[in-house]
């Protein structure tokens, strides 16, 4: 999970109430995860793939419901915070969750900036 005592590895899963296969919920995701690698100037995000359950002749599906990032430090992580809130505040059924490798979990929805920054330097604490 740890990349080095500055940077972070994780996991930032999107959620809603509506259909989350459908095409404007990917479109939507795919919208943040846009905004997030056109401006995150320190580490990477990139969509999780996932097998397609449908058939095998399909192969993988990208799914931009959950983005993986990598080498997140805190100043790409507060930019990411600000990204996410006004991607969210557009999407009243949506929920941000973050994921650590060791499975911890927090709801970035309704949280200030401090409170995540806590968070966020509690779980890189942890995984020292």
């Amino acid at each position: 999970m740890q990349v080095s005592p500055d940077k972070f590895d994780f996991q930032i899963i999107l959620e809603s109430v509506e259909d989350e296969k459908s095409s404007n919920w990917q479109k939507q995701c795919q919208m943040l995860y846009d905004s997030v690698r056109k401006n995150l100037s320190e580490g990477s995000v990139d969509p999780i793939s996932h097998k397609s359950d449908e058939c095998e002749k399909a192969g993988v599906i990208l799914s931009y419901d959950t983005l993986g990032l990598v080498g997140i430090t805190l100043n790409s992580f507060y930019l990411l915070l600000k990204l996410i809130n006004i991607w969210e505040r557009n999407r009243k059924n949506a929920n941000v969750k973050l994921r650590t490798k060791n499975g911890s979990e927090f709801i970035l929805s309704n949280l200030s900036v401090d409170e995540a920054r806590e968070i966020y330097e509690k779980l890189q604490q942890e995984d020292n």
